[in-house]
């Protein structure tokens, strides 16, 4: 197991921030998922549609619901660096994910000019991009100490 100092700021980010951010995400999409939707599609151009929409939301709150999970408690258990640095790989991807779906949407709108984004594209858009480059600074090792490797006693 390869253990390293890791700052506390990615600490506190990773285990606190990133599980209460989802939590509520989680929960927007359960109890209001039409405000969901709305936040990547204006109402203008379509409304929430329970039977189409609805089962998609739900199903986006259970994976949220496992992110935070691994988030919460995985990287609060683990000191290892291996297991922390696969975490925020596989949550950049998440997060190249959602900007690639949100410039898609944004071009299916027509909306891909700035004067044209609303509140919740900037909002969308940045919070995303901060905490990418959260997860790239610390997948590059800024903050991250000297890996040391830790060798089990055998017999």
């Amino acid at each position: 197991m390869s253990t390293a100092h890791i700052h506390p700021f990615y600490r506190i980010w990773f285990t606190i921030v990133d599980p209460t951010t989802l939590v509520f995400t989680i929960l927007a999409c359960i109890l209001s998922p039409s405000t969901m939707l709305a936040t990547s599609v204006p109402t203008s151009f379509a409304s929430y549609d329970p039977l189409s929409h609805g089962p998609l939301l739900y199903q986006s709150a259970a994976l949220y619901a496992f992110m935070a999970i691994i988030f919460g408690a995985l990287l609060r258990v683990s000191s290892d660096l291996n297991v922390w640095k696969i975490v925020q790989f596989a949550t950049l991807v998440v997060d190249c994910a959602l900007l690639v779906t949100l410039w898609s949407m944004l071009k299916q709108q027509n909306r891909l000019e700035l004067a044209e984004w609303r509140g919740e594209d900037w909002f969308n858009a940045g919070f995303t991009i901060w905490v990418a480059l959260i997860r790239f600074a610390f997948l590059g090792g800024l903050g991250v100490g000297t890996q040391v490797e830790e060798k089990t006693k055998t017999g």
